[in-house]
């Protein structure tokens, strides 16, 4: 049988690894982008003469553009692990309780005691990241007026701000040393690799006369970040363990060449006087207090545990739950139901469209995956036409683009969004009967068109995609117009109304990111329903006495859309063009805004579904 208990840490000791693994990418990325931004600050304010720094007064009045600079990308970051991360590790907590079952019924879900104390631990740990930003604004400040001050070359004062950062010169004009940089970076967390990583280092200070910083933001956030999500999750556990009356505790984790001795000998059973593995709160305290070891920190042990960056954790245990041998006890194997898996993240489909609160945002080589695998299958769906040659004909865009699945362009949000909705065009797909699509591109140029549709392949403008999120319902929709109080917002346009207050354009009528995210990639899906319906494998022939599949070819549906007179547009963009009053139609039809969308398209999407 199994050990429960263990089972059960070993779930939490994972969930927070998972988080770490997610969090510390995102601390890369940001400090990298505070790198850039404050360099780029420097070079830009900072006066120089032949090379050498000459105004005090510019290197003063940097200092709150360094603090505003820290303050946009890293505070964010700290708000999402104290927000999202504490928050999915309080329900795992919170599960571990329920799990076991044998503690009072009451005890075994979040308290309002608990809640509050979860609050209250997101307050304290925001602020020691916050600290850490106030830290290194003072920090990055004085370099840059100390440097001022003797008048260095900016070459040198680069150089201090990008180690106090990162904690290694990363800049460089010889490939090789940006191959030996990139590798200390990715892989210096990495336990087996840390030879590699010493001997990288020590080539890039020999030969290349690099130095990698130990005093640096990084290593100060990246241990807040590890200590934070473990001492949240001890602290949650400890208190819950308290309420229910649960003094005894076992000891778990691994063992990795870094882990201290104290650790190792907890694991060991060194400190084990019952022979079961299982301490009294009282002999933690002991044990803590009569030891010494590199890397102990102040404050109670069953918060710290064996100190900064510790692995391990806790479980709070009844000793009735075990023999004497110190194998679990049929009360505990009988009353436990087996452990269920988390469910999957940020699920959606077209008949239960996933909501904006649901969704998590994950790393985006996630969701990268997802829409690769879904782009792999629409480019084999047999339907889309092919030339005697095999490959793809193409009437709306470059073939080089057929096939192709990119979102790099994209940040971790919006790619995860991207992805979710993705999936949503696959059930639309079946709904329509046309393959799913074989490709998404993107641009990034300013301008132009939001998003596209051509030969299955979706292109989404990555530069301005964000205005979606920065929701033109929230802000032009609601809009007094010329003091009517009848057109508050466009969003309550209705047919009748003056045309003159209806929506530019379809995501307007909707208030959350996600929706108009939703309304702009179902609008261009729109377009590939009238495109490739009824369109099946040509292999090449022509599809009637005129035309060949080509840009002049017109499918069925086109043909029916161009023969439709009298439209309804239930938006400006919608009167562009008969493809455009039907993708319009086609979107808010399918997000059940039925009572917005043209009668005559309903008879048509009707002949269609």
């Amino acid at each position: 049988m199994a050990d429960i208990i263990k089972d059960l840490t070993n779930y939490r000791i994972k969930g927070i690894e998972k988080a770490e693994i997610e969090y510390y990418k995102q601390l890369t990325q940001t400090l990298d982008r505070i790198e850039a931004q404050i360099i780029s600050l420097a070079d830009t304010s900072l006066p120089r003469t032949a090379g050498k720094l000459i105004e005090l007064q510019s290197a003063v009045a940097i200092r709150p553009k360094i603090k505003a600079i820290l303050d946009k990308e890293y505070l964010p970051f700290a708000d999402r692990v104290v927000r999202k991360g504490f928050g999915e590790q309080a329900k795992r907590v919170e599960r571990q309780f329920k799990t076991i079952g044998l503690i009072p019924p009451e005890f075994q879900e979040l308290t309002k005691g608990d809640l509050a104390l979860v609050q209250n631990l997101k307050k304290q740990y925001y602020t020691q990241f916050k600290d850490v930003s106030n830290n290194f604004t003072r920090i990055l400040s004085d370099k840059v007026y100390q440097n001022t001050l003797v008048g260095t070359e900016f070459t040198v004062l680069e150089k201090e701000l990008r180690e106090s950062i990162n904690g290694i010169y990363a800049t460089s004009s010889d490939p090789a040393v940006n191959r030996l940089v990139d590798y200390v970076k990715n892989n210096k967390d990495n336990p087996a690799l840390a030879s590699r990583v010493d001997a990288a280092v020590k080539i890039l200070q020999s030969k290349y006369a690099s130095t990698r910083v130990g005093e640096n933001m990084k290593r100060y956030a990246g241990q807040i970040l590890n200590d934070s999500l473990r001492d949240f999750d001890a602290t949650l556990n400890f208190n819950k363990a308290k309420d229910a009356g649960l003094t005894y505790v076992k000891y778990y984790g691994d063992v990795i060449p870094t882990t201290r001795s104290h650790c190792r000998n907890m694991i060991n059973g060194v400190y084990d006087r019952s022979g079961k593995g299982i301490y009294t709160i009282a002999d933690i305290t002991r044990i803590w207090n009569s030891n010494s070891w590199k890397g102990k920190k102040s404050g109670t042990p069953m918060v710290s545990r064996g100190g900064y960056n510790c692995r391990h954790q806790f479980s709070y245990v009844n000793p009735d739950w075990y023999e004497e041998d110190g194998e679990e006890s049929d009360i505990l194997k009988e009353a436990t139901p087996i452990i269920k898996k988390e469910s999957k993240i940020n699920i959606s489909s077209f008949a239960n469209p996933i909501a904006l609160a649901n969704i998590r945002t994950v790393p985006k080589a996630v969701s990268q995956a997802r829409v690769t695998k879904s782009v792999t299958e629409g480019l084999k769906d047999k339907r889309y036409p092919l030339k005697p040659d095999g490959t793809p004909y193409n009437r709306f865009t470059y073939s080089e683009l057929i096939g192709t699945s990119n979102i790099s362009l994209l940040s971790d949000e919006m790619a995860t969004k991207v992805s979710v909705v993705f999936d949503e065009l696959n059930d639309l797909a079946v709904k329509y009967n046309v393959p799913k699509l074989r490709g998404i591109a993107l641009t990034n140029r300013k301008g132009g068109n939001l998003a596209s549709m051509g030969d299955g392949t979706l292109k989404l403008n990555a530069k301005d995609l964000h205005k979606t999120k920065e929701g033109v319902a929230n802000g032009l929709a609601k809009t007094n117009y010329m003091n009517d109080t009848k057109f508050t917002t466009l969003k309550n346009w209705k047919h009748g109304d003056q045309l003159s207050y209806r929506p530019t354009i379809g995501y307007e009528y909707f208030d959350n990111e996600l929706d108009q995210l939703r309304q702009v990639m179902y609008h261009e899906f729109g377009h590939h329903v009238h495109q490739m319906r009824y369109v099946s494998q040509l292999q090449g022939k022509a599809i009637d006495s005129t035309y060949t599949y080509g840009y002049s070819f017109r499918p069925e549906v086109e043909r029916k859309i161009t023969q439709i007179t009298n439209r309804i547009f239930p938006t400006k963009y919608a009167q562009a063009n008969g493809y455009e009053w039907f993708a319009e139609n086609f979107s808010l039809y399918n997000m059940n805004k039925v009572d917005l969308v043209d009668p005559k398209f309903i008879k048509l999407i009707k002949e269609i579904e």
